[in-house]
């Protein structure tokens, strides 16, 4: 993940409108930031071993 990604993810506007969107973009923001965790605990047991 680049610097790009890293401030689109921080810009979150939230739509008082359709909260239903809101629900989706904050949906994916969080498996975006699992999956980052995850890419970070593998690389971090690969250097243990």
């Amino acid at each position: 993940m680049d610097k790009k990604d890293q401030k689109d993810m921080s810009n979150l506007e939230f739509n008082q409108e359709n909260p239903l969107n809101d629900y989706k973009s904050l949906i994916q923001k969080l498996k975006s930031i699992k999956d980052t965790i995850n890419m970070l605990e593998k690389i971090l047991l690969e250097k243990e071993i």
